[in-house]
């Protein structure tokens, strides 16, 4: 019986000592290189998006407004200060919009929207910047295609990647 435990004892750990016992060293795997096309659309996209910050800031300027650039890349100015509870991600939030092209084409007046924010089918823009509001405050926001409504636009209101002017009024956040 014992000799044949061994026996299978060997047969078991053969092949493990047969596979540890390979002296050829590893190479080492070089990371992936990006596809140039790859390479390509991040650059294009670089430059639209430069192009974007320098239309944004031109308009400020025209405007005189004093606003501040978020890290996302869309500009925000309080123009109410609020004094309720602050949205977090999450909350049941309730706002007034108003949506303009930056060439002062009116796209939505005094729109009512509903929503959670971080979790429902609202542009991304409005997403982050209520982040840093509470009830009450009324600001004003500029957002970038990407942040907004993108290649596509929004139906026959906003064409296709429009820098849009946001002013909103946070009415409710639970």
């Amino acid at each position: 019986m014992k000799y044949r435990l061994r026996y299978n004892l060997i047969w078991l750990l053969l092949p493990v000592w047969l596979a540890c016992a390979n002296s050829e060293p590893r190479k080492a795997v070089a990371p992936a290189q990006p596809a140039p096309e790859a390479l390509a659309m991040e650059a294009v996209n670089k430059q639209l998006a430069e192009k974007d910050r320098d239309i944004m800031e031109a308009f400020i300027r025209r405007k005189g407004w004093a606003m501040q650039l978020y890290p996302d890349g869309y500009y925000a100015m309080i123009l109410k200060e609020g004094r309720g509870p602050a949205v977090k991600d999450g909350s049941q939030v309730e706002c007034r919009c108003t949506v303009r092209l930056l060439n002062g084409t009116l796209c939505y007046d005094r729109q009512h929207r509903q929503f959670t924010v971080g979790r429902t089918n609202e542009i991304m823009g409005l997403h982050k910047a209520l982040l840093h509001l509470r009830k009450g405050t009324e600001a004003r926001f500029i957002f970038p295609p990407h942040l907004a409504y993108g290649l596509p636009g929004d139906r026959d209101r906003i064409p296709a990647r429009a820098i849009v002017l946001f002013e909103v009024e946070l009415l409710q956040v639970s």
